[in-house]
């Protein structure tokens, strides 16, 4: 169904990218920020769901908040008070000490939504972090880091606990960010194929919970694509992260020991996950595949991508 209004707002969200990109005055990055928050909310916006409605006035209000203290700064003087708006930056995407909202607002949103809020919402707040290179940032690295492994523990909804992982992986890519080069968008698109491999197994049934997860008839690529997320060699996942330490490596042992360790948590975390998943018994548990053969060559394909991608990348760096 063509709907003029919802194509109209497209086009103004991916005008934001361009504004904010090619602005040469704060105010008119200001501006291609709330142009591209606006836009957003009125296309998740669904009124029938009162989870989306709740999570979408929760974003408005957080995003308005550190859009309001945002532009404060930029006419205050951020030459004094560049760690200032980096945190700021950094509770605009949920990152650090700044993650309370994040969780609970993919919580209520739908499985597209949370999918473009967990990557592509990023990018214009990273990119201007980028700017803003302070010591401060590295408590907010180490506190991503930290909050991703721990909200993960026991974690039953899979968008919130793709949401914490989210946090974790923000914890990477503002590593990299620190070394003040543009790896850090190479990470980010490939964590988005690797969320998108996740997100396109569950979206068609609505899947939010371990338990319906249990009775899935595509839970094979569903532990492929999760082993992924978690960091599994030979899956793409894992040389995201090998990627990212080659170019860290000439920071302290303690940092790269720090994402190592938090790694390897995460990974016992997945595998425990997926542990539960394998062994949750009863016939209409199977693993056998649904008839529709079109439906299971898409997700063979994607899952095939995953693997490819992954080998493709360790080419790269062995190269």
């Amino acid at each position: 169904m063509f709907i003029p209004s919802v194509y109209c707002f497209l086009f103004l969200y991916l005008i934001s990218f361009a504004v904010v990109m090619s602005g040469e005055d704060w105010f008119l990055i200001w501006l291609g920020l709330e142009i591209n928050m606006m836009s957003f909310l009125i296309l998740i916006y669904r009124r029938y769901s009162l989870g989306v409605v709740e999570s979408c006035m929760s974003y408005f209000f957080i995003q308005s908040l550190g859009s309001a203290m945002l532009i404060s700064l930029f006419y205050l003087g951020w030459d004094y008070l560049g760690g200032a708006v980096g945190l700021i930056l950094s509770y605009k995407i949920g990152a650090g000490p700044f993650f309370y909202w994040f969780p609970s607002v993919c919580g209520g949103l739908e499985w597209f939504s949370c999918f473009v809020l967990m990557l592509f919402q990023k990018i214009l707040p990273i990119l201007l972090i980028c700017m803003f290179i302070h010591w401060v940032l590295w408590l907010v690295i180490i506190i991503s880091l930290i909050v991703g492994v721990f909200g993960s523990f026991n974690q039953n909804n899979i968008k919130q606990l793709l949401a914490y992982s989210s946090i974790h992986h923000l914890g990477w890519i503002l590593m990299i960010v620190m070394k003040e080069n543009y790896v850090w968008f190479f990470y980010l698109m490939l964590y988005g194929v690797i969320l998108y491999m996740v997100v396109a197994l569950l979206i068609d049934d609505e899947i939010v919970s371990l338990s319906m997860v249990y009775s899935c008839n595509k839970k094979v690529w569903f532990i492929v694509s999760m082993l992924s997320m978690a960091g599994m060699p030979p899956l793409l996942g894992f040389y995201l992260k090998w990627m990212a330490l080659l170019n860290i490596v000439n920071y302290s042992m303690v940092f790269l020991m720090l994402l190592v360790f938090s790694s390897v948590i995460m990974l016992y975390i997945y595998v425990r996950m997926i542990y539960s998943v394998i062994m949750s018994g009863g016939l209409e548990m199977s693993w056998m595949w649904d008839m529709n053969m079109l439906y299971n060559y898409k997700i063979d394909l994607l899952g095939m991508m995953g693997v490819l991608g992954g080998l493709l990348v360790f080419m790269m760096l062995i190269g």
